[in-house]
């Protein structure tokens, strides 16, 4: 980024959402050590009035590996400034966000967390976004 000259213009932005990408890739790396720990802990239980059940989670485990391996090769994208990436970054956190709500009685501080930090990096990226009509 440019200092502003003394004639008061704001500031160029860059055409790189750097603090995005690096929350993306943040969360989606919490995400993929989550997801293999809870691979290697096997099954959840679970009390009820109906007694203890165990809840098995591996499909979800693998699933949330997927998609957090997914949202840091996007924030990857993201901080390259590659053309589409952003719109890429935003689709793979909506879903990211979308599987950690899935999975909030079994982690809940965890998943909430990441799931704020990816919603502000989907801020970020939408303020970042291009205006349609504007020089620049």
């Amino acid at each position: 980024m440019r200092t502003p000259q003394a004639t008061g213009t704001a500031p160029v932005r860059t055409d790189r959402p750097v603090l995005a990408g690096g929350l993306l890739v943040a969360t989606g790396l919490a995400d993929v050590l989550a997801a293999f720990g809870m691979l290697r802990s096997g099954v959840f239980v679970v009390l009820s009035e109906g007694g203890m059940h165990q809840v098995d989670l591996t499909f979800w485990a693998w699933l949330q590996m997927a998609i957090g391996a997914a949202v840091a090769l996007a924030g990857l994208g993201a901080v390259t400034g590659r053309r589409g990436a952003g719109t890429v970054a935003i689709g793979c956190a909506g879903l990211a966000i979308a599987v950690d709500l899935l999975m909030l009685p079994y982690a809940p501080i965890r998943l909430l967390i990441v799931a704020a930090v990816d919603a502000a990096a989907i801020r970020l990226l939408l303020r970042h976004r291009p205006v349609a009509g504007r020089a620049g």
